[in-house]
């Protein structure tokens, strides 16, 4: 499937939701009977793995004092990956996602069809990338009932923990404001470079990051909105959430944010985005 259908796509997986026999099940991979027909599962069987990012030397606004000294980090970033896969005779479809819900301390269970670090389907890649992005607070998982269903379709969709971002590592807001975008491209990068050479060979040959769309909910949606080329005003970037003018690389006119326009990304869909 091309990237071209994303949205077509999309539109049919807005109806695509939970229909849970109990509140105890978390599924995110059973469909409501009314769902359109591009809701159900593709023709992929689908595997999934993390992965922990590191983006170096980026600012770290959490640290940075108004009219001091801009402080620097290793920015983390774990990251979850779903793609299209081959499974053995022995492995069957389906299995569990830990993570927490919004109080960051409640672990819960989410149950679905990927198979914990299958072997990727290459017969029939590279397949086109899609990144997606989760609100603040949120996590990598939120939209895991979309992600599981888009890489049976054919797609390599990696979603973001943004970190001081999560239900589990909330922090500022101003993080979120400065960093959403950069995390987006920083990933783009990522796994357009795996796709080249990836030692542990799951991802070589996968991955046509060329043809890449961007999915956000929310914070995600503003990301997504600024990395396509919804630059800040002169007004956000002076305002009061992030100290020395950080924003004013993501402002429009500004020419590290116009360099930053990435032409490998053909499509884009944001979720009531926050403006």
């Amino acid at each position: 499937m091309t990237i071209r259908k994303l949205c077509i796509v999309f539109a049919a997986c807005a109806l695509f939701a939970p229909y849970l026999a109990g509140a105890q099940d978390n599924h995110i991979d059973q469909i409501r009977p009314d769902a359109p027909e591009l809701a159900a599962y593709g023709q992929h069987r689908v595997g999934v793995t993390s992965l922990n990012l590191v983006n170096p030397k980026q600012v770290d606004i959490l640290n940075s004092k108004p009219g001091g000294e801009t402080v620097y980090y290793d920015r983390p970033l774990t990251v979850e990956i779903w793609y299209p896969a081959t499974l053995k005779p022995q492995q069957a479809s389906g299995g569990k996602y830990q993570t927490y819900l919004r109080d960051g301390k409640t672990e819960v269970s989410l149950s679905g069809q990927a198979v914990r670090d299958a072997a990727p389907d290459k017969q029939h890649g590279p397949y086109p990338l899609l990144i997606v992005s989760h609100g603040y607070p949120g996590n990598r998982y939120l939209l895991s009932h979309l992600t599981e269903n888009l890489a049976s379709k054919g797609y390599v969709v990696v979603a973001i923990d943004h970190a001081e971002s999560t239900y589990h590592d909330l922090k500022a807001f101003s993080s979120t404001l400065l960093n959403r975008s950069l995390d987006q491209l920083f990933v783009l990068n990522q796994m357009a470079a795996l796709n080249k050479a990836d030692a542990s060979g799951r991802f070589d040959g996968l991955v046509n990051a060329d043809n890449t769309g961007l999915i956000g909910y929310s914070m995600g949606g503003y990301g997504v909105v600024n990395t396509i080329g919804g630059g800040l005003t002169a007004a956000s970037v002076d305002g009061a959430f992030v100290p020395n003018r950080a924003l004013a690389v993501r402002q429009a006119g500004n020419a590290t944010y116009l360099a930053s326009q990435d032409r490998r990304i053909k499509a884009a869909v944001a979720f009531a985005p926050w403006c």
